[in-house]
């Protein structure tokens, strides 16, 4: 079998680590080479996206700002997974608050605007509120934090969505999948800890799980999916509130390499290639911390002697504030021992100065 997978990071490349001991081969496309593409049996370059298509038996992707014909070719073959329709709504926020919202699923108040100005307007209305770009925005760019104090500063004029804030008590994700035959299956929900909209680390499991559960289920029904998804949430007095979800795999359940009987990354290129899901069991409380804007030199050691953590690295080609190079991965017999492991991973990657980094 040959699956395809759209995008060349580091997502990619742990799906093919993942699944290289079973019988599939992998091709990548994208306009650069990333880390999988030196680990896919075949790269193609953008132009050459038909090639590719007629070349997989599916395909599927790692990120959601795809070129527009590699999608279409794709989805008009039936070969793409998850369908269009799942990564359209992601390309816009506006389109995703609004599918949302009309499917009667828990979102934060929001409105939309054409133009900076009146995002800053709209946001100050609601007395505090996060203004996103409809495009392009992720891990925190083109996101502004705005209170009835905030003075007006100049951005790019673009279609924008004003959420109203949410005074949550913590953030929290959970990792789903989804086969063909409608059969779902979902990982432990974990609790995350996010910085400059960035997650800095996470631990799983956490609390709530029910509401998160029901939620993830109906959604993937929704947009009858195939694949993982990965849907964050917001966790006030009890109830949850999405705040968004990721049509692929997710940055959140990267714990799930070690920690549980079968990875979010094994799974979604089970569901893809239209093979049998497997029911996911946590083994022991685990989770991970980042690699953000740093290498790795030097502190290999002292992270792995802390023990039970294990370290990935993506082979990017250079270290760049904000940007993911790597994670490490703790697993522990409590949730306080993970908790504890990833406070000392923490202090030996940033010190006291996580701001530096991101």
């Amino acid at each position: 079998m040959k699956i395809g997978i759209i995008g060349s990071g580091q997502l990619g490349y742990m799906m093919i680590n993942t699944m290289r001991r079973y019988p599939i081969e992998f091709y990548v496309i994208d306009d650069n080479k990333g880390p999988s593409a030196s680990i896919a049996d075949k790269f193609f370059d953008v132009s050459q996206y038909r090639e590719f298509v007629d070349s997989c038996d599916f395909v599927t992707y790692e990120f959601e700002h795809i070129d527009r014909n590699i999608l279409e070719y794709a989805s008009q073959n039936g070969k793409l997974r998850p369908s269009i329709k799942a990564v359209e709504l992601k390309q816009d926020r506006s389109l995703e608050k609004k599918y949302l919202s009309d499917h009667g699923f828990p979102i934060a108040d929001y409105e939309y605007a054409e133009t900076y100005s009146d995002a800053f307007e709209k946001a100050r209305k609601f007395g505090k509120a996060v203004i996103k770009s409809c495009r392009g925005g992720y891990d925190g760019k083109n996101q502004y934090f705005i209170d009835i104090n905030s003075k007006f500063e100049k951005h790019p004029d673009m279609p924008y969505v004003i959420e109203k804030f949410i005074d949550y008590e913590y953030e929290a994700s959970i990792i789903a999948v989804r086969d063909e035959n409608g059969k779902f299956y979902h990982f432990e929900p974990s609790f995350n800890y996010n910085k400059n909209g960035i997650l800095i680390y996470n631990i799983s499991p956490v609390g709530n799980t029910i509401e998160m559960i029901d939620i993830a289920k109906r959604l993937m029904e929704s947009l009858k999916y195939i694949g993982v998804m990965g849907i964050e949430y917001y966790v006030k007095d009890g109830k949850v509130i999405i705040n968004e979800y990721a049509p692929r795999v997710h940055n959140t359940g990267h714990h799930t390499l070690t920690g549980s009987s079968v990875s979010q990354f094994e799974e979604h290129i089970l569901a893809v290639a239209g093979m049998d899901i497997i029911r996911p069991d946590l083994f022991v409380p685990s989770g991970i911390v980042n690699i953000i804007g740093t290498g790795i030199d030097g502190n290999i050691s002292p992270i792995l002697q802390l023990g039970n953590t294990n370290i990935y690295w993506y082979h990017k080609n250079e270290v760049r504030r904000k940007r993911k190079m790597g994670h490490v991965n703790v697993y522990g017999e409590s949730y306080e021992e993970v908790r504890n492991k990833i406070k000392d991973i923490m202090e030996i990657l940033y010190g006291d100065k996580i701001e530096d980094f991101i």
